[in-house]
């Protein structure tokens, strides 16, 4: 199998291509910096094909295709930081742009797209629980309106029998990704305001992000949306707690929603949404989370400890019938718990 991917230095992005090529799968990488890739998986150098691309100034490579039954894009700016109107008008680019162009070439042959998209195309309000099911309402935050026109804009290869797989990711927990802005917001002496009771983040380790991409690389064609995100919520205010006792300090200034969207972007709305995001296909497929409570994962990450490595898991569909209806009930039991918060 020869799996192509997008995007392969970044955070999940490297943590795939290794995990991929420790499996002895063939890995072709678009980058802008060929280089870089060759240097990172030099260890496995008879595996790995590296293509430049430019996605602001070059169509995609229609080479790079050649013999490959399923495209992973992960190339991007990253969605949260710094919310300067050139930054977000740089991340909205990146990502439109990238996208449209791999839409036009695969347009014309019958391949598996797995697109990273992100729980926050429903923005950051409040409402009941939504799982892959649930309509998306229009929302108002011009980062999910991008992110959706993303998801549009690569269904339009379904015409011609390829399959989509927009895959809405929670907040990536993992050293160097999710919580880093926020725990140097608070080294540097600020917090946010205390959330409402009901605040929740989609979070979800990335031994579960890799996993998950992992059996959509080998295991089946899923069509649609998909949540990468933990069944257990994050709540806000005890994120915001073990903040502040794994960075103590004597005084911390509560900043504002505005204030604090200046420092950190997007991560301001997310720390204060009231919307939980449930992996509901995942669980009806059977898939059993390896680290289902992201508390557990945020201490490790925190404490700079390392996790347990996680073994290749059985995909879903090898999984007993049993599973299925374990998982069902299971999407019964989140529902109900997020909707008695």
């Amino acid at each position: 199998m020869t799996i192509l991917i997008t995007g392969a230095t970044g955070l999940v992005g490297r943590a795939l291509t290794q995990s991929l090529l420790a499996q002895g799968t063939q890995v072709r990488v678009i980058t802008r910096r060929p280089h870089r890739v060759l240097e990172a998986f030099s260890a496995y150098s008879s595996q790995v094909l590296a293509f430049e691309w430019h996605p602001r100034t070059e169509p995609f490579p229609p080479e790079a295709l050649e013999g490959v039954e399923r495209v992973v894009h992960l190339m991007g700016e990253p969605i949260y930081g710094p919310a300067n109107r050139e930054q977000r008008q740089r991340v909205i680019a990146s990502r439109r742009r990238a996208t449209k162009r791999i839409a036009e070439t695969l347009g014309r042959q019958k391949i598996h797209l797995i697109l990273a998209s992100s729980a926050s195309v429903y923005g950051f309000g409040a409402g009941p629980p939504v799982g892959e099911s649930s309509a998306v309402r229009p929302p108002k935050d011009k980062l999910a309106l991008a992110l959706l026109g993303c998801e549009e804009e690569a269904e339009e290869i379904a015409a011609n029998g390829s399959t989509v797989t927009a895959v809405r990711f929670g907040m990536v927990i993992a050293p160097g990704g999710f919580p880093e802005q926020l725990r140097r917001l608070h080294a540097s002496g600020f917090t946010w305001r205390s959330p409402h009771q009901d605040a929740v983040i989609p979070a979800v380790d990335i031994a579960d992000v890799i996993a998950v991409l992992g059996w959509l690389v080998r295991a089946r064609r899923v069509a649609g949306p998909l949540h990468v995100v933990a069944p257990e919520p994050l709540r806000s205010a005890d994120l915001k707690a073990l903040l502040e006792e794994a960075v103590p300090r004597r005084l911390r200034v509560a900043l504002p929603r505005l204030a604090l969207r200046r420092s950190i972007g997007a991560l301001a709305d997310v720390v204060h949404s009231r919307q939980q995001v449930v992996p509901q296909r995942l669980l009806e497929y059977g898939y059993q989370f390896e680290r289902p409570n992201p508390l557990d994962s945020l201490h490790a990450v925190l404490a700079g400890r390392d996790m347990p490595p996680v073994e290749p898991s059985e995909p879903p569909t090898a999984l007993h019938q049993a599973h299925h209806a374990q998982g069902r009930s299971l999407i019964g039991s989140v529902l109900q718990r997020a909707e008695r918060a």
